[in-house]
């Protein structure tokens, strides 16, 4: 893989999560293959992820674009009590390791963290862990075919949606 792609890989990660800060959810699904997946894994003890979202429990697991989609019109279209109003979020993005798996598809981890800031109580929550994205080249640019979030603070107090993410 040439320097140029590699490069492309990183930035894509890091713009996904500026997306997601700036709420601008279009642009966000349009960096999602048509038949994407979104995994956030439970732990099956303190060590070992759950495998397969098909047949283990997952935190979260929406399969294609359109889920995603789904996701965004509930807490967009105001039916969504829960998300009312909609927390403020800030992810960060490090640590990006990017390895080819073949002449047109990369794996990149990441390490993150986010903090979402609820209006309704003036909390600050933070989550964190690692990402792997698997992402494939598409004309002129890499779109997201797999996003699999680790979560390591899995003790959660509260709903998390996949924008805390």
């Amino acid at each position: 893989m040439d320097e140029a792609r590699r490069r492309l890989a990183g930035e894509l990660v890091a713009r996904e999560a500026q997306l997601l800060d700036e709420r601008a959810w279009d642009t966000w699904l349009a960096l999602y293959e048509d038949d994407a997946q979104f995994w956030v894994p439970t732990w099956r003890d303190e060590a070992e992820l759950t495998q397969d979202p098909s047949q283990e429990l997952s935190f979260m697991y929406l399969a294609g674009r359109k889920m995603l989609a789904e996701r965004v019109f509930r807490i967009t279209s105001g039916r969504s009590a829960a998300s009312l109003p909609l927390p403020r979020t800030n992810h960060l993005v490090t640590g990006l390791l990017v390895t080819a798996t073949g002449a047109d598809s990369v794996v990149v981890h990441s390490a993150w963290s986010s903090h979402v800031y609820a209006h309704k109580d003036a909390s600050l929550t933070t989550y964190t862990g690692r990402y792997e994205h698997v992402l494939a080249w598409s004309g002129d640019a890499f779109r997201i075919r797999r996003k699999k979030i680790i979560l390591i603070n899995d003790r959660l107090a509260s709903q998390v949606d996949f924008f805390y993410l």
